[in-house]
């Protein structure tokens, strides 16, 4: 066995960027991929995958998860075990921990550690700001490899999750712009919400559908064009989370004309779910920004197909069922699990349903974010020199999404009993099998904290 040897080698129809490898090969080696190869080609491999028939996809990259944001619960003894069996091999980390926000470079740093320690799969980390802004920490958070910085127009709380005054953001955002990373958002207008859910509890409206009643498209939009504006006056690179409205897409396509660069993720639960299932699923489909109309839902789709909607990431926000049980809509918590069936819904509903291409899904999944996020090159695409970590989907399997079933604390899923087509067969991390389609064999500290690239 000459030195030469993989020491893994992975046969099956790859996702390329550029289409299709039928029959093909990646080959690994020190976790890295060093080869791909056509049908006839056979190197030699201390370990051969054979997956044959089935989707060897880049490993997805999620990037909007919430380890920490719920007290107590989940962290990554519980997000990463769930990532790595719907075939995520990094996630982007949200900044806003319960009790300790990771707004200064000392709780940076500390949350490298618990990554080193505790994480089974790859880990980018955001930092976040003070509500008085903080312009101090910019630099240092960078420094430690900070992937961007996410950032309220909505407060969900005064110290974990803050409201950005527009005159805080004037000051710091073209400190952000400086380090060429992006700023993410919540993009929702407080004031309107705040207003509409006082006058609901007055009237003693607070059914289901009464959430999407007092968050209404235009408390998104007002928000959006704000940000819109602030970057293009400031020139920092901008990113819109959890955009549930085609609106918002309109007004980011004309901004985009002026040459500003602003990018947008969207969720599944845009994409699956509409307010019609509100009365159903009650306080599980309560997220923020909520559910919208069919109609809405359907155009999002379009807006993805065309290319206008770059990224679809969970926002996995496992809030465990006793917050999701009162009877006032607005007394239960707002977020759903969702890291475990991003990758198979996106499938099932994009690939299998609306003939989305094979290769807009992983552009969507795992180039996109990996790309302005700055974990580029290295993640997001099957590619000599990337991390050889992969998602290998069997198309062909149907199966039903059960809560019992997942790996997240939460033990719940809005998507209970839904029947997919596409299930994640095997993740690998680093050339490593983290995932065998049953167990996760990742252990604690298998995973790594990616610092933010250059670019």
């Amino acid at each position: 066995m000459g030195h030469n040897e993989l020491d893994l080698l992975i046969r099956g129809n790859l996702v390329l960027p550029q289409g299709i490898g039928q029959d093909s090969a990646v080959g690994v080696k020190d976790g890295v991929i060093v080869g791909l190869y056509g049908p006839v080609e056979n190197p030699l491999a201390k370990e051969t995958i054979d997956a044959s028939g089935l989707l060897v996809f880049p490993g997805i990259v999620d990037g909007h998860v919430h380890s920490y944001s719920i007290p107590g619960v989940e962290g990554f003894e519980y997000s990463t075990p769930a990532a790595a069996a719907g075939g995520v091999t990094t996630f982007i980390e949200m900044p806003y921990d319960a009790g300790a926000p990771t707004c200064t470079p000392e709780a940076f740093q500390k949350k490298i550690e618990r990554v080193q320690r505790l994480a089974r799969v790859d880990v980018a980390i955001l930092g976040t700001l003070k509500k008085e802004g903080s312009p101090e920490v910019i630099a240092p958070m960078v420094e430690l490899g900070a992937c961007g910085f996410k950032l309220s127009l909505f407060e969900t709380d005064p110290e974990r999750f803050p409201r950005i005054a527009d005159g805080v953001l004037w000051e710091i955002l073209p400190l952000i712009a400086a380090h060429r990373v992006p700023v993410g958002f919540h993009a929702e207008d407080d004031e309107l919400i705040f207003h509409l859910i006082r006058e609901y509890r007055q009237d003693k409206k607070i059914y289901p559908k009464a959430h999407c009643e007092t968050r209404p498209p235009i408390s998104e939009t007002l928000a959006v064009l704000k940000l819109l504006e602030l970057a293009r006056w400031t020139g920092v690179r901008l990113h819109l989370y959890h955009v549930s409205h085609p609106r918002s897409i309109d007004l980011l396509r004309r901004f985009r004309q002026d040459g500003v660069d602003v990018s947008t993720e969207t969720c599944p639960h845009y994409l699956t779910l509409h307010e019609g299932k509100m009365d159903g699923l009650k306080a599980l489909a309560k997220i923020n920004p909520p559910l919208r109309t069919p109609e809405a839902m359907e155009e999002m789709w379009e807006l993805l197909k065309s290319g206008d909607i770059d990224i679809v990431s969970s926002d996995h926000a496992p809030w465990p069922l006793e917050r999701k049980q009162a009877p006032d809509i607005f007394d239960n918590a707002s977020g759903a699990p969702g890291i475990e069936t991003l990758f198979p819904l996106m499938f099932n509903e994009g690939v299998i349903k609306r003939g989305l291409s094979l290769v807009k899904l992983a552009q969507i999944l795992c180039e996109n974010p990996a790309k302005r996020f700055k974990l580029y090159p290295r993640k997001g695409h099957i590619a000599l020199g990337a991390d050889a970590d992969l998602a290998i989907l069997d198309p062909s399997t149907r199966w039903t999404i059960r809560g019992v079933d997942m790996h997240s604390s939460a033990r719940w899923t809005p998507y209970e009993g839904m029947t997919v087509q596409g299930k994640v067969v095997r993740t690998i991390l680093r050339g490593k099998v983290i995932y065998d389609g049953k167990e996760v064999t990742a252990k604690a500290g298998d995973g790594h904290f990616v610092p933010a690239g250059e670019g």
